[in-house]
């Protein structure tokens, strides 16, 4: 049923139970067989032209997903499908250039050696060789001006800027190559709130007038449903609920996901055990968030509840509702 439902949507990406895990240890006389479980079957799919906010604390496996998409990581099991808008279909192409990566840090992001131009212009002079220098100027020009800046700035090194203008350059940087799908990890966490509402505005702009799909990552609920169509809550690399971000705060039915809106809200949550993410050092055979939730009975710490299918496309997972 959810396969037929899936051929009917114009999906630009569709991630299929991806798994990843890394070594918990390293070095040559570090044990081979001890390792973090960083994903656990996630699926997902981002409709053409429209915003995925995947959210969760840090050590959810949001990043690991985003870096998998670009290849900056191999996935140990699970598809990854890309399909661009020339209709062209491709199984498991991870770090298409279609697909663009904006960091959190700009500061750490960008080369403090080199000029603006540099950083915008080096990735596509090895894309399109040959291409003009005066033919980079301009694009760098334009792209620089769509983002709010001034073309006099590409002469100019990133400790020059503001955070809020070098995370603009990252963005500028992104857009030139022309991508379909833009990853947007954490963009604005690392930025004051008076800088980050300019930035959401911005990409806002970009993403309706150049029909760009998004992959928004974060941990404020708040700020992803602003931003985002569609919400997916992770937790020790399980996706433990899927809705839609327009009333995801009046439906959100999980107990994590309660607990982050509280958090985002400033309140107090009724968790009496709060505490970080438990690190998954095996395959999840139970609840992942069964070691934190008030609700948990013997069901939750033994077995791994199957997605729930709600009206509108809404689904979790819990044994608890």
């Amino acid at each position: 049923m959810n396969e037929k439902i899936s051929e009917k949507k114009d999906n630009i990406l569709e991630v299929k139970n991806l798994t990843k895990k890394f070594s918990l240890e390293s070095g040559f006389f570090a044990r081979k067989d001890r390792f973090v479980y960083a994903l656990n079957n996630v699926s997902f799919e981002i409709e053409r032209g429209k915003t995925y906010g995947l959210v969760g604390e840090s050590g959810c496996g949001k990043s690991t997903v985003a870096r998998l998409l670009v290849g900056m990581y191999k996935a140990d099991s699970g598809k990854i499908i890309f399909k661009s808008s020339e209709n062209k279909k491709s199984e498991n192409e991870q770090g298409s250039s279609l697909i663009k990566y904006i960091f959190q840090d700009p500061a750490r992001s960008l080369n403090p050696r080199m000029t603006v131009f540099s950083i915008l212009t080096d990735g596509l002079k090895y894309e399109k060789k040959g291409i003009k220098k005066e033919e980079l100027k301009k694009l760098a020009e334009e792209i620089l001006e769509e983002v709010g800046l001034d073309k006099s700035d590409l002469e100019r090194r990133p400790s020059e800027f503001s955070g809020g203008q070098r995370q603009r350059i990252s963005i500028a940087r992104g857009l030139l190559m022309q991508p379909q799908l833009l990853i947007c990890d954490e963009v604005v966490s690392a930025l004051d709130v008076s800088i980050q509402g300019q930035i959401l505005n911005l990409l806002q702009e970009i993403r309706s007038k150049r029909n760009l799909s998004c992959l928004f990552i974060a941990h404020d609920l708040r700020v992803s449903c602003y931003f985002c169509d569609k919400i997916g809550v992770m937790y020790r690399g399980v996706l433990v609920e899927e809705g839609n971000a327009e009333d995801f705060y009046k439906t959100a039915l999980h107990p994590y996901s309660k607990l982050l809106f509280a958090g985002a809200e400033g309140g107090k949550s009724s968790f009496k055990n709060e505490c970080e993410v438990k690190s998954s050092l095996e395959a999840l055979k139970c609840c992942p968030f069964a070691h934190r939730c008030p609700k948990k009975t013997e069901k939750c710490q033994k077995s791994l509840p199957e997605w729930t299918v709600l009206e509108d496309g809404h689904k979790v997972r819990c044994f608890c509702l």
